[in-house]
């Protein structure tokens, strides 16, 4: 039996794991910082610290080979269905694009929503979780739920190495093989423990990290469970041999998001562009036919309100996005343009969540965040169902300030209209 070949550690997971069911993330070594994000604007590049065992691995293939890292879909192909492309929003979580795609869990039923908190799936559903290629484990992030009525829920992530120069991530796995539970056993992580009860009043969480770890493993292995506690695997590649993507500030971002790629451009071509064939939704009853095929992750126009802003944030950003706005086309039908709103304004009255529309190209109602300029004006954004209208002006080219309005959007919104702003920069 399945069951009987995994091992479940009753350990914590991770700090980084913020996904489809929108988990929070916290450091293992420091309690959440309500979003904001203070790095020195000369400090160097962040160390791997945790992750040091990277700088030890094989060196990175090149030539005609430099991308044949994978050679083996991680789930089986009866158990999953689609692939979510890069840049996925789901505020406040996920306000800005995702750095990680998606693959569906086959089989997942979705729990009755509860107002103000992300979808839960029905526990039960593990589908084996197996190596891609050859790659060695380097961290391991265990994260329990604790609810209030003693039921505990398990979930780890991996960070893992491909070569010296990639590096992967799986969130939401909901169990580890024996042989990954036996490598870690009688070492002693790195654990906080911390509640957020404005938004999981029913729950705390325990968060820890195994660190600078160096466990081997061939491409078809068994490593896990996904599917236990959630309907989708996160997947997140970085591949620092690729040059960074383009923002309107290029010094804010770190690699860790800029060398972000699609782990599907890692197969062979025969089995790449089969994979291909699954980015869309769940379902896959909506395709993303646009390139790029994967998605996108930096979306900025220097000089106009499109692309990623960023809130009291001062030197690198550091990827807590719950504060953060992002105005951007959507990451499945691109045809679409998204505000997706983190909870920067709550306090003002400005909610937060997304607002998807057909971007205009004249006036000053849906207006294409690519043609909204520092020119004075104000421009409000209206997904035809929610009562509350989101209001931009753009007071210089680094700056972009957002407000709300109830009811129509009138045809020339003014800054009286504006009402308490909140501001965000570049």
């Amino acid at each position: 039996m399945h069951n009987r070949r995994m091992k479940r550690a009753l350990v914590a997971l991770a700090a980084l794991v913020v996904a489809v069911t929108a988990y929070p993330a916290a450091s293992a070594g420091m309690a959440p910082t309500e979003g904001r994000n203070v790095f020195s604007a000369t400090a160097p590049l962040p160390r791997q610290g945790v992750m040091d065992t990277l700088q030890v691995l094989p060196n990175c293939p090149t030539g005609a080979k430099a991308n044949r890292l994978l050679t083996r879909f991680p789930l089986n192909a009866g158990d999953h269905g689609g692939i979510t492309p890069l840049g996925n929003l789901m505020p406040t979580s996920h306000t800005l694009p995702t750095t990680h795609m998606y693959v569906s869990i086959a089989g997942t039923t979705y729990l009755p929503e509860i107002p103000g908190q992300p979808p839960e799936v029905a526990p039960g559903n593990a589908k084996n979780l197996y190596a891609p290629g050859r790659m060695w484990i380097v961290q391991l992030n265990a994260f329990d739920t604790l609810f209030n009525d003693g039921t505990v829920r398990h979930e780890f992530d991996y960070w893992f190495g491909l070569c010296n120069q990639v590096k992967g991530r799986f969130g939401h796995v909901s169990g580890i093989s024996s042989k990954i539970a036996n490598a870690i056993e009688g070492l002693e992580p790195e654990c906080n423990e911390y509640s957020i009860p404005t938004q999981w009043p029913d729950r705390s969480f325990r968060s820890c990290s195994y660190n600078n770890l160096k466990i081997a493993l061939s491409a078809g292995e068994l490593i896990g469970d996904a599917g236990g506690q959630n309907g989708n695997l996160d997947f997140k590649l970085v591949d620092m041999r690729r040059p960074n993507a383009k923002f309107a500030k290029q010094s804010r971002w770190l690699p860790e998001i800029s060398r972000a790629v699609c782990f599907l451009d890692y197969y062979p071509a025969k089995l790449k562009k089969e994979f291909y064939g699954f980015l869309g939704n769940s379902d896959l009853s909506i395709k993303r036919t646009v390139e790029p095929r994967c998605g996108r992750i930096a979306q900025d126009v220097a000089g106009t309100a499109k692309g990623a802003w960023l809130y009291q944030v001062t030197g690198w950003f550091s990827g807590v996005e719950d504060d953060q706005l992002a105005l951007v086309n959507d990451n499945i039908e691109a045809q679409y343009q998204v505000v997706s709103m983190g909870a920067a304004g709550l306090s003002k009255g400005i909610p937060s969540g997304r607002w998807r529309f057909i971007p205009q190209t004249s006036g000053q109602v849906n207006r294409d965040f690519s043609q909204v300029k520092p020119d004075g004006k104000v421009y409000c954004y209206d997904d035809d169902w929610q009562e509350a209208k989101m209001l931009i002006t753009m007071p210089s080219a680094t700056k972009l300030r957002v407000g709300t309005m109830t009811g129509p959007c009138p045809a020339t919104p003014t800054k009286a209209d504006m009402g308490d702003y909140v501001e965000f920069n570049r």
